[in-house]
């Protein structure tokens, strides 16, 4: 059986931020309503997951909002010792926070590194950009808090990475965001274009802020300033999973995956969705205090939102970057009167993408392949002779090149793309 994420919407549509492009927010009801999650709910919940999950050993799970820090550190304290106290003996346990940072203190930072949690920090770019669109209810820029946020990661060696959002209000600085991101020494960074719909509205045609235009010459600059000749020292989680799908492997998007296997999405009163995208009444699958986990998860109504990339639109058939794309995400497609669907918004970005970076995305396949293949020989070769490679003896990966201009060479091994598969 595969694994099985849950993302829980902690606090629902509650955030102590204005986002101007936020795509969860039902309304500005926000601090006023105060949606929290139902612990009764979740002690019915664990149980049934952890035993859903025992054969694979892996128990994957992502709290989100609204703000999830709203919910107090009280409550996680609670929730990881549930997950322990049901867990089966040698499953691994992970839990990944997404959060603006606002409220991350030295509590929270103890918190969350003796748990081992991965913490998103949603960020923008430099002050100048970030405080265009991420301010709070009362009109003021959050980067410096944001920032305070960060150190306290940081001193507390927790490791996080960053989510910007892609809008008019910095589409056009990619190297200004970039120099940003790189001075402040952020390694992992995901880009996310700003929505102009809500998640509870997935009848509605998808809009965004950025026209294709804009997003496909965004990702072209963005994939220079990554690139570095072909030793680039930052994740980007797009390009990084563009690079799986060169190679063959499982694309860890679902947006270009080859189906729509997203983490269940519960809502803080144990309302179960099949994506963060659909989390409206004709996409319920259930609620966890009446139906059973499994029964959701292997439902009809959840299979059939799986297998609803496919038969991609007509567009798609006889493109050449088809392999790569696998169609996008089926929110950004249209559906026309007579139930065909479009190609999704964004199809003619990734053309101007791949049509662009595809020959060093294929060089830089070729060099991890390269590099596995190294690994694998001069384990070999030390198993065997007990000795270490040299600086100027053939490099094993078969390039005919000496050890230390290839595989060997220092520069390279600093790398993220290679560091890796080392």
């Amino acid at each position: 059986m595969p694994p099985l994420s849950v993302l829980f919407k902690t606090v629902s549509t509650d955030c102590n931020l204005d986002c101007s492009y936020c795509y969860y927010r039902q309304s500005l009801e926000g601090m006023r309503v105060r949606r929290r999650i139902d612990r009764g709910m979740l002690e019915v919940l664990l149980p049934q997951y952890m035993e859903y999950v025992a054969d694979v050993g892996q128990a994957g799970f992502a709290w989100q909002g609204g703000e999830p820090t709203l919910v107090g550190l009280d409550f996680f304290r609670w929730v990881v010792d549930l997950q322990e106290g049901h867990a089966r003996r040698g499953t691994a346990i992970s839990n990944a926070l997404q959060t603006n940072g606002v409220l991350l203190d030295d509590a929270w930072g103890s918190f969350l590194r003796h748990h081992n949690f991965l913490v998103g920090i949603s960020l923008d770019g430099p002050a100048e950009v970030h405080d265009i669109a991420r301010k709070d209810r009362g009109g003021h820029g959050s980067f410096r808090r944001v920032m305070a946020g960060v150190d306290v990661l940081r001193r507390h060696g927790v490791d996080f990475n960053c989510l910007c959002v892609v809008g008019p209000h910095n589409v056009h600085r990619t190297r200004e965001l970039m120099r940003f991101f790189r001075s402040e020494g952020f390694s992992h960074i995901q880009f996310m274009p700003a929505m102009d719909f809500q998640s509870t509205e997935p009848e509605k045609p998808a809009a965004y802020s950025i026209d294709p235009e804009e997003y496909g010459e965004f990702l072209v600059q963005l994939f220079d300033e990554w690139y570095q000749d072909g030793k680039p020292r930052i994740s980007i989680r797009t390009f990084d999973s563009f690079l799986q799908s060169y190679l063959g492997a499982p694309n860890e998007l679902c947006v270009h995956g080859d189906s729509c296997t997203a983490a269940l999405v519960v809502e803080y009163n144990g309302d179960v969705y099949p994506c963060d995208f659909f989390v409206h009444p004709s996409w319920r699958l259930g609620n966890i205090l009446s139906h059973s986990l499994r029964s959701m998860a292997e439902s009809d109504e959840r299979a059939r939102f799986v297998g609803q990339k496919h038969p991609l639109p007509v567009e798609c058939q006889p493109c050449e970057w088809k392999a790569v794309c696998r169609g996008g995400c089926p929110r950004n497609r249209i559906t026309l009167e007579d139930g065909r669907q479009t190609s999704e918004y964004f199809c003619r970005s990734y053309k101007r993408f791949f049509s662009y970076a595809d020959g060093r995305l294929r060089s830089l396949c070729e060099r991890v392949i390269s590099r596995l293949r190294y690994l694998q020989q001069s384990q070999l070769i030390e198993v065997k002779s007990r000795s270490r490679l040299g600086r100027n003896d053939p490099c094993p990966c078969g390039s005919g090149r000496k050890h230390k201009v290839c595989c060997g060479d220092p520069v390279l091994s600093q790398s993220y793309v290679f560091r890796q598969v080392g």
